[in-house]
């Protein structure tokens, strides 16, 4: 099982260079966007053990992690539940959503703990990755940072 967690190095003052300093003073404010409920935006309160999402759901949707723990397992046809990864504040889940090859959840998410999510509606993500371009950095900074330390657990 890996263990992911990249809320630190998204700040606008992490390091990641001057692309995302620049867009981050354009105006729009990724944080911002991600604090909140809005249009197409929903804070959603998980207690423990329960379901952000479930293998075989429809995929409509991101999850931003605000507070607490998610771990997402898959099932097999056995009936065998698998862990994939533990994730924290700061980490998007399912953003499988955002690629119409998969409209089904491929993988369950629950929560580990009390959690604080922000649901992003598929239409509201791809609407808000084509238009500003801090938050499309913030995302795709945050994808290649999990596929690099996932990438980095299998070296070990």
């Amino acid at each position: 099982m890996r263990t992911t967690s990249s809320a630190s190095t998204l700040r606008p003052d992490s390091g990641i260079g001057p692309v995302w300093t620049e867009k981050f003073r354009l105006g729009f404010d990724p944080a911002a966007f991600l604090e909140n409920a809005g249009v197409g935006k929903t804070v959603v309160k998980l207690k423990r053990k329960e379901p952000v999402f479930s293998q075989g759901d429809p995929a409509d949707a991101v999850f931003f992690i605000q507070k607490g723990h998610v771990r997402l397992t898959f099932v097999s046809q056995n009936g065998e539940e698998a862990p994939i990864a533990l994730f924290g504040a700061g980490d998007f889940i399912g953003e499988e959503c955002i690629v119409s090859a998969y409209p089904t959840r491929m993988a369950s998410a629950a929560a580990l703990m009390e959690c604080t999510a922000l649901r992003i509606d598929r239409k509201e993500l791809l609407r808000v990755l084509h238009e500003e371009p801090a938050f499309s950095d913030r995302f795709v900074c945050s994808l290649l940072a999990r596929s690099a330390r996932f990438e980095a657990d299998l070296v070990d």
